[in-house]
């Protein structure tokens, strides 16, 4: 299996290259104007992504760029008829998801959004807990210190600012929470000039399930999600980023009464989890699923903006 890597961002250091170099007989190819990492096993480095792309015969590119060139280079590579993995977000907005599954779904190519959280044992083993037909109350924050003030994410220019870094956390627990389910959804954004949205919430409804979230830069850091149900609180820490190196734990306490259980988790790459499901589904010619599923949760941050 060989895969190119255009860019050579902090999370394809920190998380995207640990869980990529466990896959067997995997080999990795980058674009890159950054030096790369001495002690990483690349197999072909390129210092422009035009000439990575066309010169490459890896059938799969993951892109680890700036937000705002996520979009041209997805085309670019689907052009080139590649499979295409793009950190989240996807794009910055829905018109350009669309030209992109139009294009890979005429090539049947296989297109994929990096969104990983929902891979970790803990997660799931949190939401084997609840019944979504059911009353539940959702609590999650997303909540992140301030950022060096060249960092990109600071700038609506090149696709960053809160709603269009964190909008697919947000949208992707809409999905999970909802399904097929009627809901209705408020959101409220606070806009600022240069940075575009230091903030933005949501609430979400339907008969039996309430989700009530908030994600914003600039502040104390957060990121949690809290259920109740009846009968019982369950609340996990570290959940849109969960540490590759730490043991993790789930909480669970019975409603008014201070005793805690807490279950604990085993150290888990969740890019190396993806990435095995990914190539696996590959290998399997069926994209039709993943199509729908990135339109889904496209349109559904349309519905939040």
């Amino acid at each position: 299996m060989k895969i190119l890597v255009l860019g050579n961002s902090n999370l394809f250091q920190k998380k995207v290259y640990p869980g990529l170099k466990k896959i067997k007989n995997i080999n990795i190819e980058i674009a890159s104007k950054r030096k790369v990492e001495k002690n990483f096993k690349i197999k072909k480095s390129y210092n422009s992504y035009n000439k990575a792309i066309n010169n490459t015969t890896a059938k799969i590119v993951y892109i680890s760029l700036i937000n705002s060139m996520h979009f041209y280079w997805a085309l670019k590579s689907l052009k080139k008829n590649k499979h295409v993995i793009i950190d989240k977000p996807f794009t910055i907005n829905y018109d350009q998801t669309r030209k992109l599954i139009e294009l890979a779904s005429s090539k049947n190519l296989f297109l994929s959004e990096a969104i990983v959280f929902q891979k970790h044992k803990r997660f799931k083993k949190l939401f084997s807990k609840i019944d979504l037909k059911k009353p539940i109350r959702v609590i999650s924050k997303f909540h992140i210190p301030k950022l060096k003030y060249k960092n990109f994410r600071n700038y609506n220019k090149y696709g960053g600012g809160c709603f269009n870094d964190m909008s697919t956390y947000a949208s992707y627990l809409v999905y999970l929470l909802f399904k097929k389910n009627n809901y209705l959804i408020i959101s409220k954004r606070k806009k600022d000039k240069k940075k575009d949205i230091d903030y933005f919430k949501i609430q979400a409804k339907s008969k039996d399930v309430k989700l009530d979230a908030s994600f914003m830069f600039n502040s104390y850091y957060k990121n949690e999600i809290i259920i109740y149900n009846k009968f019982k609180k369950y609340s996990i820490d570290f959940v849109f980023s969960p540490p590759i190196d730490k043991l993790l734990h789930l909480e669970v306490s019975k409603n008014n009464t201070k005793k805690i259980y807490k279950e604990y988790f085993n150290k888990q790459n969740i890019f190396y989890t993806y990435f095995k499901d990914i190539f696996k589904i590959i290998k399997q010619n069926k994209y039709n699923h993943f199509y729908k599923e990135i339109e889904t949760i496209a349109k559904i941050t349309k519905k939040i903006s």
